[in-house]
């Protein structure tokens, strides 16, 4: 049974003063909290074994609201470390990951198909896939600028197709735990680096978009999603 690592231990300072008292995980949308629609999302595609990587800060808070995760219908494990990094937190938890794993940033939401990306994984032989969403508006106005200074392209927010965007879920093969060291980030260190040795690093294509929850704007446009009785996960893939 594949597992789900959540890289949950960030600080969240860009929510601060909020995330001092309360994780980006538990943070409430809706009538729900954030790790619960991460959850629900990862169960419909058959991932019920959780592992969530935290640090000493949030893991009282969470394993609280979490337990051993029997009423949401999953097992959670805890894996608890200083702030080391993404890859870090990773390599502190090799010892409950298994051959194969899905590596989830605790402060996304997405309806992207994982059980689609989980086979294009498979079927390219893949060390690393990221899911990258070719749908996401960039939040600033891109130019073109001629030699002389004269600008012959501009567009405010635009969406740049070409240049898709990593939306913080990745399937990694075990072998990637080998390079994820104490104070190392997966997407600045790890990734670079299994391209550079010729792994095969895969990004998986979609037009759903993700909501990365780090900030107070986007957490402001998901709640008023919820609001407006949009559904972020729906029931059917």
């Amino acid at each position: 049974m594949m597992k789900a690592a959540i890289l949950a231990g960030g600080a969240g300072t860009r929510l601060y003063p909020i995330t001092t008292y309360v994780p980006k995980t538990l943070l409430p949308l809706g009538n729900r909290y954030v790790i619960e629609y991460v959850i629900d999302y990862l169960k419909r595609h058959g991932i019920t074994e959780l592992v969530m990587l935290l640090s000493e800060s949030e893991f009282e808070l969470v394993r609280n609201h979490l337990g051993e995760g029997t009423r949401y219908g999953v097992s959670v494990e805890y894996s608890v470390a200083e702030r080391i990094g993404t890859a870090g937190a990773l390599g502190a938890a090799a010892d409950v990951l298994g051959d194969r794993f899905v590596a989830y940033y605790g402060d996304v939401l997405t309806d992207m198909n994982l059980s689609e990306m989980i086979n294009f994984h498979v079927k390219r032989k893949a060390t690393c896939t990221i899911a990258m969403s070719t749908s996401v508006p960039i939040d600033y106005g891109v130019g073109r600028v001629d030699g002389d200074g004269k600008l012959t392209y501009f567009e405010e927010k635009p969406v740049l197709r070409e240049y898709p965007m990593s939306m913080g879920i990745h399937l990694l093969e075990r072998e990637v735990l080998g390079y994820c060291r104490p104070k190392t980030d997966l997407a600045q260190d790890v990734i670079p680096r299994l391209m550079q040795d010729g792994k095969g690093v895969y990004a998986y294509l979609t037009a759903k978009r993700h909501y990365d929850i780090g900030t107070f704007k986007a957490l402001e446009e998901v709640r008023g999603l919820i609001g407006q009785n949009k559904q972020l996960f729906p029931t059917d893939l």
